[in-house]
């Protein structure tokens, strides 16, 4: 599997990264709450994945170590500033020779050749879409608001074929996508509420596959197992995640399956934990209960990806557990908790204030 690679050296650089199925881009202008409910779902899937840098996307050929790459919502702005043109070459090469590209929001309209927000025009480098995004959409919800918006899902695009006729996502922001002239792309779903514009989109690029996705079927919003309180008093109807399920099968080029099919959600009978106090300040409580007796540890990572602390608790017994987590050197900011029990990893976001 062409992400089992042992760390070498590329132009004087020694290559940090190990590989995954999935690079997570962490950039700067990403949205920290994209990030976390994305892993969420990358780990119910139970999808390998790595945060990657700007400064990882422009220095190492991502091809080597990835079959596709996530951008989050954010500001695509910052993206486009902080990914050189060897990075834009890594990630279409990464597209092109097989791979592939799902962006979310931001990480949508940063694949665009063009975007337009509020009547401003961005030309951006990567140009794996030849169109145009443009947002907001105020008729839904006028940024910074946002809303759960209804979407026509088309049936007779194989990432639907487990899809009901319409979803309900949550919106902050994206845009609605319009192809240029000879442009071939299939559409997923079209704005009920915007005159049924393009609101996701896939497409191939090269021998790969591009995934342009306007609002946000990351966050459950009346649901904690994303990891976030985004929205949490909104409720659509369900889940989008079994639609990401699909998705995901078809941008990395597998058999398209529904997680009916596959695994179920998260129930009491797996291992969950919290965080609490969170925020916090020099000290908190990482609370789980294990289904079986396994060997613990604890990682923390900052949002760019770098691993910032670990911790090793050995053989725990089976039943509810709580271990104190000394936070003291810690700098001040925004951090995600893995918890591995051998049998799992689980993401937690947590936040230092002092």
């Amino acid at each position: 599997m062409k992400y089992l690679l042992p760390l070498f050296f590329i132009a004087g650089f020694s290559v940090s990264l190990t590989g995954a199925e999935m690079a997570v881009y962490t950039g700067e202008g990403t949205w920290d709450d994209g990030i976390t409910a994305f892993v969420q779902f990358l780990e119910w899937k139970e999808i390998t994945y790595e945060f990657v840098s700007s400064e990882e996307v422009n220095t190492y050929p991502l091809k080597e170590y990835y079959e596709a790459i996530y951008f989050p919502g954010g500001d695509a702005d910052y993206y486009d500033s902080d990914i050189n043109l060897n990075g834009i070459q890594h990630i279409q090469e990464l597209v092109s020779e097989g791979g592939g590209y799902i962006g979310m929001c931001a990480g949508a309209e940063f694949a665009c050749d063009k975007f337009i927000w509020e009547g401003f025009v961005c030309d951006y480098s990567l140009d794996l879409f030849d169109g145009t995004a443009v947002g907001p959409i105020d008729v839904i919800a006028p940024w910074p608001e946002y809303a759960m918006t209804s979407l026509t899902m088309n049936s007779g695009n194989p990432i639907n074929q487990y899809e009901p006729d319409t979803e309900v996502i949550l919106y902050w922001g994206g845009s609605a996508f319009y192809p240029h002239s000879g442009a071939v792309i299939d559409t997923v779903a079209s704005y009920d509420e915007y005159n049924s514009r393009n609101a996701i989109i896939n497409l191939n690029y090269g021998s790969g596959r591009v995934l342009l996705i306007g609002p946000h079927p990351e966050i459950e919003e009346d649901d904690d197992r994303d990891s976030t309180d985004v929205a949490q008093e909104q409720d659509d109807f369900g889940s989008d995640w079994p639609f990401l399920w699909s998705s995901v099968d078809w941008l990395l080029g597998r058999p398209i399956t529904s997680p009916n099919t596959s695994i179920t959600s998260s129930s009491s009978s797996e291992t969950q934990f919290s965080v609490s106090p969170n925020p916090f300040s020099s000290t908190t409580v990482i609370h789980f209960n294990l289904t079986c007796p396994g060997s613990v540890s604890i990682q923390l990572f900052d949002l760019s990806g770098r691993m910032i602390d670990q911790f090793f608790y050995g053989i725990l017994q089976a039943g509810d557990q709580a271990v104190n987590l000394d936070t003291s050197s810690w700098t001040v900011g925004k951090y995600l908790i893995h918890l591995n029990t051998g049998n799992s990893t689980i993401t937690q976001r947590c936040v230092l204030v002092r």
